[in-house]
């Protein structure tokens, strides 16, 4: 276990000194010492070794930052509590972030280096040599995020002393407001839809849900209430590589809701409902194992969510829609209608599955700001009116 004591040095002076365990290259612990001036420094340091003792990643002072990422993310995956396309992402960005600063000593690292490191990425992308293949500055930011996030975790683990993210000037990003479906788009989707009943079903649930891709395909009907008229969100469907990947969403999330769908609604999760048992009883034993999807593949297994977007990306191209994201544009569509009717922020936040009111402002600005003009509107028909307080007849 790491401690201080004081010393005196072969030349009569005095220090303080550091002592602690790390493993050696073999991986058998090997001690080490460092002097310090004062008794303060001492104690420091030896109060950093103990944490990085009890969590067993080494010498901080032998780090390099490719080699703190990859102890980072190999901590993320033990913990189990990222989802499979997030921990894709956390890989991708970690990559991009050690191509240029890798081999810079964690402690040694700088804001300069950060810095450095984006505006790399900005004019060469991944490429180093050759051709260059500029990142966006929004794919540039999710890099600032990742290294951000990995360098608070390296403070808490008492590795370094401060976040040298925060020292950073990541690129500003321009805001781009994303666009749901307007009313009259959405009766031309719907009046499109009807020939198919499965898809029809998907999209009038993805407008009064305002569920995601990944939720949507995850619904199962253990996750139906139609009695109650509810169905709880509990699972996702996600694709990594040629994988589809099923998970459980934790309870603790607020991405894990259960939301109130309405009696028409309900009627079409009926009919879906019945479509999909007669199918089970037809395919019998060789019917996929499992919760049983309520948008199944033939067989019973879970679609691809690709799959799905290019079936709803058919559906724009046949009534001539262009610039909204196949199946985000209800999602946006829901918020939007939402707002507009009267709902409050919160209320629009945990339909979604927002982590916060936060995010839905910054989404929904401009609806809410809408709203608030209509309120001042509103209240301004309380004040006394000009010819009341002059006397004017």
């Amino acid at each position: 276990m790491s401690s201080f004591r004081k010393i005196t040095t072969r030349n009569g002076a005095t220090r303080w000194q550091s002592r602690y365990r790390v493993p050696g290259p073999d991986g058998r612990p090997q001690d080490r010492a460092r002097n310090f001036a004062t008794r303060k420094l001492a104690a420091a340091h030896a109060a950093q070794m103990r944490e990085v003792e009890r969590r067993g990643v080494g010498d901080p002072h032998r780090h390099d930052f490719a080699g703190y990422l990859r102890g980072w993310l190999a901590h993320h995956r033990e913990r189990g509590d990222l989802a499979p396309t997030t921990m894709r992402g956390y890989e991708r960005n970690a990559a991009l972030a050690a191509r240029y600063c890798g081999h810079v000593l964690l402690e040694k690292l700088s804001g300069r280096d950060l810095d450095a490191l984006y505006a790399k990425l900005l004019t060469h992308g991944s490429q180093p040599k050759g051709p260059s293949r500029p990142l966006s500055r929004q794919s540039v930011m999710h890099v600032h995020r990742l290294v951000h996030g990995a360098l608070r975790q390296a403070v808490k683990w008492r590795l370094i002393a401060h976040n040298l993210a925060a020292d950073a000037t990541p690129p500003s990003v321009p805001h781009t407001q994303a666009r749901g479906f307007t009313i009259e788009e959405i009766a031309r989707l719907l009046a499109a839809a009807e020939a198919d009943a499965e898809l029809y079903c998907m999209v009038a649930l993805l407008l009064v849900s305002g569920l995601r891709r990944s939720e949507l395909l995850g619904l199962t009907l253990e996750a139906l209430d139609l009695e109650a008229a509810v169905l709880t969100v509990e699972r996702t469907v996600t694709e990594i590589g040629s994988a589809v990947v099923v998970r459980e969403i934790t309870k603790t999330k607020l991405s894990r809701r259960t939301l109130a769908i309405p009696a028409a609604v309900v009627a079409l999760l009926r009919l879906q409902k019945a479509r999909v048992l007669e199918q089970a009883l037809a395919w019998g034993s060789e019917y996929a194992s499992g919760p049983r999807f309520l948008f199944p593949t033939n067989g019973g297994k879970p679609i691809r969510p690709f799959n799905l977007t290019a079936r709803l990306h058919r559906l724009l191209r046949q009534v001539g829609i262009k610039g909204v994201q196949p199946v985000h544009g209800w999602r946006h569509a829901t918020a939007t209608l939402m707002i507009a009717g009267g709902a409050d922020v919160k209320t629009t936040q945990a339909r979604l599955g927002h982590s916060s009111p936060t995010i839905t402002l910054a989404l929904y600005t401009d609806k809410v700001d809408e709203r608030d003009r209509a309120a001042g509107e509103a209240l301004a028909g309380y004040l006394t009116p000009a010819s009341k307080r002059t006397g004017d007849v």
